[in-house]
């Protein structure tokens, strides 16, 4: 077990063999658990797999779009 003292803005500085060995140079991801925090590994994500996950639109034909201008968008 290492000890690691956390600096004043919360800042946790982990030892660079940790860092290359875990594989954490992209960045991490914290998960809060009963027993503490717990550091793992994020690896980052292309758009593609960010919007694989995207709902499909459906048969947009059968939309009745009449009655929609430009006014009815919202910013």
């Amino acid at each position: 077990m290492k000890t690691l003292a956390l600096e004043t803005d919360h800042k946790i500085k982990l030892p660079l063999d940790w860092v290359k060995e875990l594989g954490l140079e992209s960045g991490v991801v914290l998960e809060r658990t009963d027993d503490g925090i717990l550091i793992r590994p994020y690896t980052a994500q292309t758009w593609d797999e960010i919007y694989a996950e995207k709902l499909k639109i459906g048969n947009t034909s059968a939309l009745d779009l009449s009655e929609v201008s430009g006014d009815d968008l919202i910013f």
